[in-house]
């Protein structure tokens, strides 16, 4: 499934761009499904940086039926991130913390000045869920909940990356 967000910040493109970047981490009292984001690995080299961070989701909102096959580890996932500054983009790459490869994930984050409003931020995301790969699940129930599981991440994956520029306004708004 490809995702395309684009919202407005009351941050500069290079506020916005130096915030995700370099204090990611400041963002998690703002993110509703996160508990803790942490930087593992940063190198500098010229005008990118390579960060590797590993966030840590919340089990409070997963759905009833799923939480059995649901460890916190699953809601885990390490984030492999090349930030160019130039074009104050990041093009990141998500891989889970369990070895299984239950999703990909691929995309690009990109701060544009907007003017007198603030910047836009702009997510490109591609993302495919196998369901038949978490650990524990029967091939035959993996392909019966592979409807349910894919219908609520597509209802849940939007909002919360639209999350992501809220929660950077309400960032903004509690310095």
């Amino acid at each position: 499934m490809h995702l395309s967000i684009c919202e407005a910040l009351p941050l500069s493109a290079d506020e916005a761009f130096h915030l995700l970047r370099d204090a990611m981490p400041e963002l998690v009292p703002f993110l509703h499904d996160v508990d803790s984001i942490e930087v593992i690995e940063r190198v500098e080299q010229g005008e990118q940086v390579r960060i590797l961070n590993l966030w840590r989701g919340s089990m409070a909102r997963v759905p009833a039926p799923a939480r059995p096959f649901v460890t916190p580890e699953l809601l885990s996932w390490h984030d492999h991130a090349v930030w160019t500054t130039s074009r104050r983009q990041a093009r990141f790459r998500l891989e889970p913390l369990v070895g299984a490869r239950i999703f990909t994930c691929e995309g690009t984050t990109t701060l544009v000045e907007g003017g007198a409003t603030g910047a836009q931020l702009r997510l490109e995301v591609d993302l495919e869920i196998h369901p038949d790969r978490v650990p524990g699940v029967p091939r035959m129930l993996a392909r019966k909940l592979r409807g349910p599981i894919e219908h609520t991440i597509a209802g849940q994956v939007r909002p919360n990356l639209e999350n992501l520029a809220g929660s950077i306004r309400a960032w903004a708004r509690a310095r």
